[in-house]
């Protein structure tokens, strides 16, 4: 392994590894995903990633906008925070964030050289001993944390929990924020083996904060946290509430406050779940309710493709721009429309990955917008726009998904963006330099 000395390098370094996101079918098993080279790679690296207290956080949906809204919380309550999310957006340092930004690249550099040793002694080995991309950057990640370092890091499960990269933490707290049906090719069919891979992330006598989960779902959970000694606690769904237009009732605060990114049902319930943590976080250090802090978190909070309002310039309509690929998160999606009184009547633009539960997220979409367009965010991964077409009956395909875009501006009805974080990322930097 040469030294790495800009982030271009890094890029096409990272580009040399497995990727399992890029991969159409991903075989879920101890050989593919197994813990034993994460694990190896960190101890030969320092273990970073026991080098400060963390919460993990898995969930169907709601996992990244609760690692969001916690780092959000408890920055504002004074403590230097990492986190680490998966997939980005638009650009791969938005994975690794420090203070509430991402990661510098000067970080990345630096913190990739202490790899060297440790990847060079697997080459001769065979490329079945060599990291995946997901296990590099989650380790980096750790590394990141360490150098700086910070007070919490929050990381987000990539995939599952149980075989997951991230799991190789020892948190002080663990989360699961929602269970559904995806990913069941690796997962399993059923709402009880999926939960009982997400539960994987539980540690022994570690508490575990649940939000409302489906009754086969929190049977498992129960199950595998009794087995383990790990005390479950229970998300009150109702301890945050909409208080009138752009606002919410936050459970022991008091007054109402400005909701901000937090819009509708869905990031309603994330923001409880990362109360309950924060919340639990500071009563451990001695410090009582946190009411500014929680007014400057929601003041200053960003949730990028999340219900995210871009109004771009020339007249043009407005557009919502949203990750939603479960038919809970299409859904939700759609009841905070509703609830915003985005205009109607609306065109949407939709892409989705392949390995979704294509056949219970598509009736709902003409619930959500009057006109239909099928793109494709990515040439691999992406179902093709043509299958979702033929499979709703309804709508039209045009390719590329910037072309899409500049269709539906013409219209001239708002527009809303979901079905993937990939769609996202491209069509966020042509909405806002309009």
């Amino acid at each position: 392994m040469q030294p790495i000395t800009s982030f271009q390098e890094f890029e096409a370094f990272l580009a040399r590894f497995t990727n399992y996101e890029r991969v159409r079918f991903l075989r879920y098993d101890k050989k593919t995903l197994g813990l034993e080279r994460m694990r190896s790679l960190v101890e030969e690296v320092g273990s970073p990633h026991l080098a400060c207290p963390s919460v993990h956080i898995a969930g169907t949906k709601g996992k990244g906008s609760t690692s969001l809204i916690l780092e959000a919380l408890l920055r504002a309550a004074g403590m230097t925070v990492g986190t680490y999310t998966s997939p980005h957006v638009e650009h791969l340092r938005e994975r690794i964030r420090l203070g509430g930004e991402p990661v510098p690249e000067d970080v990345i550099i630096r913190e990739i050289e202490g790899f060297r040793p440790a990847l060079s002694r697997r080459k001769p080995l065979g490329e079945q001993h060599f990291p995946s991309f997901f296990e590099i950057m989650t380790a980096l990640a750790m590394a990141c944390f360490r150098s700086v370092p910070v007070d919490w890091g929050i990381f987000e499960v990539g995939l599952g929990g149980r075989l997951d990269a991230t799991n190789v933490l020892e948190p002080a707290w663990t989360a699961i924020t929602s269970i559904g049906l995806e990913h069941t090719q690796q997962l399993g069919k059923t709402l009880d083996l999926i939960a009982r891979e997400k539960a994987g992330i539980i540690n022994p006598g570690t508490p575990v904060i649940v939000g409302p989960l489906p009754p086969p779902a929190i049977a498992e959970v129960r199950k595998v946290a009794a087995e383990k000694g790990s005390p479950v606690i229970d998300v009150d769904p109702g301890a945050v509430a909409p208080a009138g237009p752009g606002r919410i009732a936050v459970a022991g605060v008091g007054e109402s406050l400005p909701a901000g990114a937090v819009s509708g049902p869905a990031l309603r319930l994330d923001l409880s779940i990362a109360l309950a943590i924060f919340r639990r976080i500071l009563a451990e250090a001695g410090r009582g309710e946190p009411r500014e802090a929680v007014r400057e978190a929601l003041a200053s909070l960003s949730l990028p493709a999340r219900v995210e309002r871009i109004q771009p310039g020339g007249g043009f309509p407005p557009a919502i721009v949203d990750g939603a690929h479960t038919a809970e998160s299409v859904e939700a999606l759609r009841l905070t429309l509703e609830e915003i009184r985005f205009p109607r009547p609306r065109t949407l633009i939709f892409s989705i990955a392949s390995g979704k539960e294509i056949g219970s997220i598509l009736p709902q979409l003409p619930r959500i917008a009057e006109d239909i367009i099928w793109t494709q965010a990515d040439p691999v991964r992406s179902v093709a726009p043509r299958e979702l077409r033929d499979a709703l009956r309804a709508g039209e395909v045009i390719d590329p998904p910037e072309a899409a875009l500049e269709t539906a501006l013409r219209r001239g009805k708002p527009i809303v963006i979901t079905g993937s974080f990939y769609l996202a990322g491209r069509l966020r930097p042509a909405l806002r330099q309009m």
